[in-house]
């Protein structure tokens, strides 16, 4: 056991969050975790407050404090190993043995939990978004948890139940440090130096309702909103979940009063869209059905996505009924136009439907809270815990191995297939075998208190977040690069197999020569392509899809759950691509993979209803974590009523065809081509990449030319 590092030291350093953890280490990690949220909550300064309508506002910024370990929502803490030696170097006498004892302690406490090492993480290893019920807090106020962690605790005490005991415990020091957070906010609104008449009478307006939220009830749409706000701080600014559902009750209210109109509500959850944006904060779903069965679409669904214009964050999700008023799908088309790839499209009945087929025992009324989280990972808002991503599997990495090992003396193409499909399965076993350990060793040494206390059912069950506290828990497994396998198998069972123009071991020693023989190459792509309407090629991926989910849905979680596959690329597809070799599909080795579930970026060539409708011979339904699938529509497409029905029609017939999830990019390639040239101009260039929308000039190159190489539809 290392030395304990002085809490007292780390204090004066900045670092409040280390100094909780070991203030009492003989306590329980929950408790300790906990006292480290108090400690941050208590020393962090408030943000100066910018005549805004909502407080806090803009980027979550400690300044100085916890440079060296810092709260994670995913992690429950991350130590900046950079920060921590160039910090030993400027130290020296007790604060030098402090920082050494922080470094061994710190290490010693990473070495405790699993890691997952499978090359497949595409994007996540044990990662965890979340949530909060942000309602809920609206309703009861945060003094109504405190009565229920304290009626839990006495309840433990009297069974003589300690580990339960010891959670209730550390969940009153959570509310502890919330309460010193809160009152250090309120001081700085109150004192804030504002000469503007407008904005002093916003600073009254929000000093009046945090007077009130969130520790009571909210009573007016504008209290229900700072609550929302002040909850997605404290929850570190992860994702937003269901705001219209949530809010819809305090809105609707004070319009039949006048204390509110449709203009207020764009203006506060514009603005609410602007510190999610500040933050890189991820997911808010729109729409869809409410708890009772009913069809869910507000004024307030309305005013979120005229908000959501020109906006890259958070990453709105429209969930689109066959009953979808037309004045939702106006706004969300409008919103659309804007470039800013907001709102992605999800198919609602179809969500359900496979929810409840997956057996994960979501009750019926819970079902309206579906949302994505990150981003588009799926759960529910304010009752789970989802692995999201846990981990991923490379479906091309995985091919490589098979073409080292039975491309050369495979007799038939099935014999092909079926050892790809012994290899895949293999990786999933792996992988199933990291992640669950993972999650087993996470639950003991990483809690994470601010989630045990925001998310139900942790206080009611006794049981912490990661120890499988949360009503629903699954895990999200990020499949990746079926598009470029698909095109690779065709490849290989038309030039090999069918028309023996190539022997297996021609075709090995072509791509060990990484495709140089441009004309082999050719041949190559010229075989069937996934996302063009052939049957050969659809009939492929929708075999090797059924194959990998269903393996994928046969295992338990640790936690609880299943592994729900999905396929959420976000800016991972290049890296994911990187360690592959060349692949039969004319892919050259390192170069990026499929950006999403449909086609690869540029071979779908027979417009858009040809590629939704291969896309949607996938078995979707055995998918419910989301395939997200990218399509890129030209800006005429959005002029004329005209066009824009077609384009409705469109949308519609591909989800009535079994297509689940859609996300639309709006930009022209000329402005594409110059930002690229001239990144200068275009700062304010919004795209959508693979699961969220990004601004272009932020992207790698690599990155830049997918979404460039991607198949622009216009009008016909």
């Amino acid at each position: 056991m290392s030395d304990i590092p002085d809490p007292g030291i780390l204090i004066e350093i900045g670092e409040p969050f280390a100094a909780g953890y070991f203030e009492e280490p003989w306590t329980t990690p929950m408790q300790r975790w906990s006292r480290a949220v108090r400690r941050r909550l208590e020393q962090e300064p408030p943000p100066p407050y910018a005549g805004t309508r909502l407080y806090p506002s803009g980027p979550r910024d400690t300044g100085s404090q916890n440079r060296l370990v810092r709260p994670s929502y995913s992690f429950t803490y991350v130590v900046d190993q950079a920060a921590l030696d160039s910090a030993l170097r400027a130290s020296q006498d007790a604060g030098r043995r402090c920082l050494l004892a922080l470094q061994e302690a710190m290490a010693e406490l990473e070495a405790r939990v699993a890691r997952i090492t499978t090359p497949h993480t595409i994007g996540g290893a044990g990662y965890t978004h979340s949530i909060p019920n942000y309602g809920r807090v609206l309703r009861e106020g945060l003094d109504a948890y405190a009565l229920r962690v304290e009626r839990g605790l006495a309840k433990a005490q009297r069974q003589g139940d300690q580990e339960e005991a010891a959670f209730h415990a550390g969940l009153l020091d959570v509310l502890a440090g919330l309460r010193a957070w809160h009152k250090g906010q309120l001081a700085q609104l109150r004192t804030a130096p504002v000469a503007d008449p407008q904005a002093q009478a916003r600073r009254q307006r929000l000093v009046e309702a945090l007077m009130r939220v969130p520790w009571g009830p909210a009573t007016t749409f504008f209290q229900a909103v700072v609550a929302y706000n002040w909850v997605f701080y404290a929850d570190d600014c992860d994702n937003p979940g269901r705001v219209d559902l949530e809010l819809d009750p305090f809105y609707q209210a004070d319009l039949l009063n006048g204390a509110t109109s449709h203009e207020e509500a764009v203006g506060l959850i514009r603005e609410f869209w602007e510190n999610a944006d500040a933050n890189n904060g991820w997911s808010a779903g729109m729409g869809g059905t409410d708890p009772q069965g009913d069809p869910f679409y507000s004024d307030l669904t309305v005013a979120c996505l005229e908000a959501a214009r020109h906006m890259r964050r958070p990453n709105l999700q429209l969930h689109v009924r066959r009953d979808m008023p037309q004045r939702v799908w106006d706004a969300a088309l409008d919103t659309l136009a804007t470039g800013c790839g907001l709102p992605a499209l999800y198919h609602e009945t179809a969500f359900r439907s496979a929810l409840q087929e997956a057996g994960l025992g979501v009750r019926t009324a819970d079902l309206a809270w579906r949302n994505g989280g990150g981003c588009t990972e799926t759960m529910i808002h304010g009752r789970s815990n989802v692995g999201s991503l846990d981990a991923g599997l490379n479906l091309p990495l995985v091919l490589s191995q098979t073409l080292g090992h039975a491309l050369t003396n495979a007799p038939t193409f099935e014999a092909m297939l079926a050892a790809y499909k012994t290899d895949v399965a293999a990786a999933i076993r792996q992988m199933v075998a990291q992640v669950n350990e993972n999650q087993r060793t996470k639950a003991r040494w990483r809690p994470q208190p601010m989630r045990s206390l925001l998310v139900d059912d942790c206080i009611a069950n006794g049981r912490e977040f990661n120890a499988g506290g949360a009503r629903y828990n699954w895990s999200v497994v990020n499949v990746a690069g079926l598009a470029n396998v698909v095109d690779s198998m065709a490849a290989i069972r038309q030039v090999v197999f069918r028309d023996g123009a190539l022997s297996g071991a021609e075709l090995a020693a072509l791509l060990e020569e990484n495709l140089s023989q441009e004309a082999w190459r050719q041949r190559l792509c010229q075989a069937p392509r996934y996302g063009n309407d052939d049957p050969d090629a659809d009939a492929l991926a929708t075999e090797l899809a059924a194959f990998v989910f269903e393996e994928l849905m046969g295992y338990a979680a640790w936690r609880g759950g299943k592994f729900l596959p999905s396929c959420l690329m976000f800016v991972t597809y290049a890296r994911a691509g990187a360690p592959v070799p060349a692949t039969p599909d004319g892919r050259r080795a390192g170069e990026p993979i499929a950006d999403s579930a449909g086609p690869h970026q540029g071979r779908d060539r027979r417009g858009p209803t040809a590629m939704l409708k291969s896309v949607a011979r996938l078995p979707h339904h055995l998918a419910p974590g989301t395939l997200v699938v990218n399509v890129r529509f030209s800006a005429d497409l959005f002029a004329t009523s005209a066009s824009r029905q077609k384009l409705q029609a469109l949308i519609q017939g591909y989800f009535d065809l079994g297509g689940m999830q859609l996300q639309v990019n709006v930009v022209d390639q000329a402005i594409l081509l110059e930002a690229l040239e001239y990144p200068e101009r275009h700062q304010d260039l919004v795209v959508r990449v693979g699961g969220y929308s990004e601004y272009f000039c932020r992207l790698p190159d690599d990155l830049k030319m997918t979404i460039i190489q991607r198949t622009e539809h216009g009008v016909a």
